[in-house]
């Protein structure tokens, strides 16, 4: 299955109903969202390829210059973006994540006259809370949040009777509630890494556990059910700002993520969490919580 690219297409000059058609919406001029800088956006999930497309500002289809052009079979003047592989946005238990996607991948952006094409980073942390998860929502109404969505689910945590898995610092989780998702967990060099594929996490577990087969007989033949741990996710956001407040057991985490020029987003990250009461991420204090006593 091919893995789909976030990206978002962004006008920053004059106009008013200000749209974007291309091959990826089958040339049917689709809204951007005016933000509150003046600029206009819309968000895109691709698959990797060539997409030829126009802006489509106060119903006059224009081409931009200063961006990519190409000339389509009856020789009309297209912009076009080129989608490669690349991580951009997605949940991650890492604390940062600084993605540059490759090639016009990330955002287009667009002026009124050519305005040029940036070089676009994705930033993401992982915050902690500075008071809880109710209140940390309360903060994003007074910031005028808008919330996306929202979502409960319940972790069930599976080792073997001698907690093999907890002692070599690794934990099996299977999220259930909303979709069933396996994962599995481990901290590296003071950082939490994941395996979310399920290929890979049966590779783990036949190299940590010497059980060779398939993942549901490895489960059920070397694992049990060691606790349940309730949850939510609450996603939101502040202006070009998304966040993912999360709730997990006792932990409390919030994640960040901004687009857009690397130092300005950088920037905007820092000054988001503080306006929202954001504290910096304690690896170590997670690793506690996790393991629990010794």
């Amino acid at each position: 299955m091919t893995d789909m690219v976030d990206m978002s297409i962004r006008w920053r000059g004059d106009g008013d109903n200000v749209k974007v058609a291309g091959e990826f919406n089958n040339w049917e001029p689709q809204d951007l969202n005016k933000q509150e800088d003046g600029s206009w956006v819309v968000k895109l999930s691709l698959a990797p390829g060539k997409y030829m497309y126009k802006f489509v500002v106060g119903g006059e289809w224009v081409v931009n210059q200063d961006m990519p052009t190409v000339s389509d079979e009856q020789g009309n003047s297209n912009n076009q973006i080129e989608v490669e592989d690349g991580e951009t946005s997605g949940d991650s238990d890492s604390w940062e994540k600084v993605s540059i996607p490759e090639g016009n991948a990330g955002e287009v952006v667009g002026g009124a006259n050519g305005g040029g094409m940036q070089k676009i980073a994705v930033v993401e942390r992982v915050f902690s809370l500075g008071s809880n998860f109710d209140d940390t929502l309360e903060v994003l109404k007074e910031n005028s949040g808008n919330i996306m969505e929202e979502k409960a689910f319940t972790d069930i945590y599976y080792d073997t009777a001698d907690f093999e898995l907890l002692r070599k610092g690794l934990w099996l989780r299977n999220r259930v509630g909303v979709e069933e998702a396996w994962q599995l967990r481990a901290i590296v060099d003071q950082e939490l890494k994941t395996l979310d594929d399920l290929d890979d996490v049966t590779n783990r577990l036949e190299a940590e556990l010497g059980e060779k087969g398939v993942f549901e007989d490895i489960v059920k033949g070397k694992l049990q059910e060691m606790t349940r741990v309730r949850g939510k996710v609450s996603k939101w956001t502040v202006g070009a700002i998304e966040i993912e407040v999360r709730k997990e057991g006792e932990i409390e985490t919030a994640l960040v993520r901004v687009v857009g020029d690397i130092v300005a987003s950088l920037k905007d990250l820092e000054s988001s969490a503080e306006k929202l009461k954001l504290v910096s991420f304690n690896v170590p204090s997670l690793a506690a919580k996790l393991t629990g006593p010794a």
